[in-house]
């Protein structure tokens, strides 16, 4: 057999096993017919096989496993794809010291391309009444929060009448200016004057002097 003949039974064979049932639930079609398998721990954009993704699954359960066994908490939520990574977060958060808390809950913060889609528990683990909250921030982020005036201008870009009411603000108009226009969209750009006493953190690992607001629960 030649090696495209074995590629191709390969192909074949991983087509023909039957998904775990795990994964079934998270198989769905996108708007332009492709079938996409959006599972926690398993993220196929288009879908490929159920051979690999059943492959794939296997592996990534024993590693989630082997993270709680050897308390690796950051490990663990790292083995979530991103868009879950919060919920992964929130199942460990409990197991965390006050310090590693705040210093993963802004690795997830800065790792997260919407936080939007988790708003609501977003609000729940940032209004924390931990202790050591300036471990969100490092050394030159902190000192950059202690620097600031006591009434701080902040601006937030958006869509009007969709994400208006964002956690994530920034000290830079022009950066408020870019998330408001990009994509191709006529945005609109918010600006807030707010005590220094109610950022939560400044974290400028993205370029973009972001603010994160206190949230009021």
């Amino acid at each position: 057999m030649t090696q495209v003949e074995e590629l191709m039974a390969k192909m074949v064979a991983e087509h023909s096993e039957t998904l775990h049932p795990a994964l079934t639930p998270y198989l769905e079609q996108s708007d332009i017919g492709w079938m996409m398998l959006r599972h926690p721990l398993v993220y196929q954009v288009p879908f490929f096989s159920n051979g690999s993704a059943n492959a794939y699954f296997a592996q990534k359960t024993k590693a989630v496993e082997k993270a709680i066994a050897d308390k690796n908490y950051k490990q663990f939520v790292w083995l979530f794809e991103r868009p879950f990574r919060v919920e992964a977060f929130i199942k460990i958060a409990d197991k965390l010291s006050d310090t590693d808390y705040w210093k993963l809950l802004s690795e997830v913060w800065i790792d997260t391309e919407n936080q939007y889609a988790y708003l609501e528990e977003w609000k729940q683990l940032l209004a924390s009444q931990r202790p050591n909250r300036h471990y969100m921030m490092d050394e030159e982020e902190d000192n950059i929060l202690r620097a600031l005036a006591q009434e701080v201008t902040i601006y937030r870009g958006c869509q009007k009448g969709i994400n208006e009411d964002g956690l994530s603000w920034t000290l830079d108009k022009s950066k408020a200016e870019f998330f408001a226009n990009r994509f191709g969209k006529k945005g609109i750009i918010l600006e807030r004057t707010v005590s220094k006493n109610d950022i939560v953190a400044v974290l400028t690992g993205r370029g973009e002097s972001e603010v994160i607001c206190e949230v009021k629960q």
